[in-house]
């Protein structure tokens, strides 16, 4: 193939997997997006292979992250050109180290020594998808799996593999296409019959799974409140305003309460004041014992821990019980690059962050999971299990599977995602988030309550199904039933299993290609 067209494939592959994620949320098109970058990189050497994977990755993520410039600019001292500059940067660094690039150029060079592509490219996507979640500073947003956020069976596959073997069975399945492409049928008769057997297996799977859920052991009910803002992000902060930022959601919450919510939950740093010291946490402590319901809210924190002693903000979620006031709470702890912190500061010092906080943000160290209130449903009331078992994810926690699932390890039974998602605008990101965390709720088979400042806000079932979603930036109250059970999923006992076996599996055929190319020059 021709160097321009081999280009030319290479970029359309990029814009065919963005359009996948929502908002155009094209899900088939993740089953066939891959092919012509995999046809594009098909027979070269691997630093070709790396540089047109580098245009499909930058091409990719350039589109699902359009939203990044009008972020930080809207709300840091950064120019737009800048800002754009940032996207680029981001984007090549995602596609550099994690996803076509890398993966094209292993994928050649093993193939070289007569390695199956179909073999090699799903092993190196799982492997490196995983690593996006710690490497360079953890930013594992839009990971192939989460593409299929509307194809409900293959979802469930998350259960047992987390969302890295949802990536990796797309890849698969592209990489078949992409031999029948080259080879045609005849010659790639029991290659397709693998793939067809593998999605097939993984549809009948999901299915099956889907109509057992329902015979998990039944913990009980809880009637939950979510509470939507909607206060402006060039506002929230206003002294002048605080106030009237905790009338709004006092406001909104007396409709919760009065619709039966017992636990009602605020967005991440809905409160606009350190709530820990400020005599107005009265009034929402006030409200508790008045209404007899529990809240959860967001709010800043700012302390001394350190054994430097220097004073900290901490992102923070807090429990608020009828009768005890303020009773837990919880430190963020993966913080937001360029957000929260700066990672690499003695590098990247200069930089203006991106949020209007100042300084570095202190990291939590404990995965708390709150008693709430009492459960209706099945068990006594002496029942280890009766009260309401949750972990707080706040904001950007939620698209990391292995911080989630520590929470249900430590026994919470319930997720509650606390965001703010006013900083990303009128844009697709909120979509993608919601999408993200839903497939939380598929990995360890627990319900996930998430109340936003401005949207999304919803209730997602172990299915991963979304209902009470709201619009964006209006005023929003949702109070539904959430139903928990004891039953939790596998990856929630494993953890990244599959990518371990993934990144063995990798070993072995490096470990081969290697011995090969020492008999080939011996």
């Amino acid at each position: 193939m021709k160097s321009r067209r081999a280009l030319t494939y290479a970029a359309a592959s990029g814009v065919l997997v963005a359009l996948s994620f929502p908002d155009a949320g094209i899900w088939p098109l993740a089953w066939v997006g891959l092919v012509p970058w995999m046809l594009a990189v098909r027979g070269r050497r691997p630093g070709v292979a790396f540089g047109y994977g580098f245009v499909t990755g930058l091409v990719c993520f350039a589109i699902v992250l359009y939203w990044i410039p009008a972020t930080v600019s809207n709300f840091t001292r950064i120019d737009p050109y800048t800002a754009t500059f940032l996207l680029v940067l981001m984007a090549s660094a995602v596609s550099f180290f994690h996803t076509f690039a890398p993966i094209a150029m292993v994928g050649e060079w093993l193939a070289a020594a007569g390695i199956s592509r179909v073999i090699a490219f799903p092993l190196v996507w799982a492997v490196l998808e995983w690593a996006r979640t710690f490497f360079v500073a953890g930013f594992p947003w839009a990971s192939l799996g989460y593409s299929q956020h509307g194809f409900v069976p293959v979802n469930q596959l998350a259960e047992l593999t987390g969302v890295y073997g949802i990536s990796a069975l797309l890849v698969f399945v592209n990489a078949t296409i992409a031999e029948l492409a080259t080879g045609g049928f005849a010659r790639h008769r029991r290659l397709v019959a693998a793939s067809v057997t593998a999605f097939a297996l993984v549809v009948v799977f999901g299915v099956a799974r889907l109509a057992t859920l329902s015979n998990d052991p039944d913990v009980g009910a809880l009637r939950v409140g979510l509470v939507q803002g909607n206060i402006a992000q060039h506002l929230k902060w206003d002294p002048a305003l605080q106030d009237k930022t905790i009338d709004t959601y006092l406001r909104l919450s007396e409709k919760a309460a009065a619709d039966g919510a017992e636990l009602i939950v605020w967005p991440e740093a809905a409160v606009p004041f350190l709530l820990l010291i400020d005599e107005r946490q009265r009034r929402l402590t006030d409200f508790s014992d008045r209404t007899g319901t529990t809240l959860l809210v967001g709010a800043p924190g700012w302390e001394k821990r350190e054994p430097d002693g220097v004073a900290r903000s901490y992102n923070q979620a807090w429990l608020i019980e009828p009768g005890k006031g303020l009773s837990d709470f919880y430190d963020k702890i993966q913080l937001v690059p360029f957000g929260e912190y700066i990672p690499f500061s003695w590098l990247f010092g200069s930089i203006p962050l991106a949020t209007e906080s100042v300084g570095q943000f202190g990291r939590g160290d404990r995965f708390t999971v709150f008693e709430g209130p009492a459960l209706d449903g099945a068990f006594g009331a002496g029942d280890g299990a009766r009260r309401a078992k949750f972990g707080a994810l706040i904001c950007y926690e939620g698209i990391f599977p292995n911080i989630t699932r520590r929470f249900v390890v430590d026994g919470a039974r319930m997720l509650v995602n606390i965001s703010n998602d006013a900083w990303y605008g009128d844009t697709s990101a909120p979509t993608q988030h919601l999408a993200m965390v839903a497939m939380r709720a598929i990995e360890n088979r627990v319900p996930v309550i998430r109340a936003t400042n401005t949207g999304v806000t919803a209730l997602i079932d172990r299915t991963g199904n979304v209902r009470g979603a709201t619009e964006l930036f209006v005023e929003a109250v949702v109070v539904d039933d959430v139903e928990i059970r004891r039953g939790k999923g596998l990856y929630a006992w494993i953890g990244d299993a599959f990518a371990y076996l993934c990144m063995a599996g990798l070993g072995v055929l490096v470990y081969f290609r290697l011995r090969l190319g020492r008999q080939s020059r011996g």
